[in-house]
């Protein structure tokens, strides 16, 4: 049901979305949902944090990048530690706060809880924290992403492979 509400609030958004989550290995549905939001202008940013406390699930989640920076979204990482705040803001008008994080775990096994919030106040207030993370972040470019070497490459492969098991 999360999933599907997470889902609907992609597809709903028209102007900009942007997502806050420590660990990212989507669902096909919502990686391709993003992607979708990107190509027909929506703004969508997706920070994660830098360092990963899961190194496979790190490697996971980079297996993502490169289509969806060539999609549009802007990638952000987070220089400030783990970032453990899982968050969505949708056309600055609904957000999504709680413990799902944007993975199969999360979203299908776990029992997770989010509470989506519609009060202007409430999203605005969800707005300059994730800004606020935003300004602590370093943007990644397709052409900085596409440098890295064959090794980091096969690692991603092989997690994204594993990622219904992450």
């Amino acid at each position: 049901l999360i999933g599907q509400s997470v889902l609907a609030s992609i597809y709903r958004a028209n102007r900009s979305i942007i997502i806050s989550t420590p660990y990212f290995v989507p669902s096909e549905a919502i990686f391709d949902a993003l992607c979708h939001a990107a190509k027909r202008g929506v703004k969508v940013r997706l920070l994660v944090p830098k360092r990963n406390d899961s190194v496979m699930v790190g490697w996971a989640s980079r297996s993502y990048y490169e289509p969806l920076l060539q999609a549009g979204v802007q990638i952000l990482l987070f220089e400030g530690g783990l970032l453990h705040t899982k968050a969505m803001l949708m056309d600055d008008e609904l957000a999504l706060v709680g413990s799902v994080n944007l993975d199969i775990r999360s979203l299908q096994l776990n029992f997770e809880l989010t509470v989506a919030l519609f009060n202007p106040v409430s999203c605005a207030e969800v707005g300059e924290l994730l800004e606020r993370y935003c300004a602590s972040s370093q943007p990644l470019s397709l052409a900085q992403w596409q440098t890295r070497g064959r090794l980091s490459r096969g690692l991603e492969r092989l997690m994204y492979f594993m990622s219904p098991i992450l």
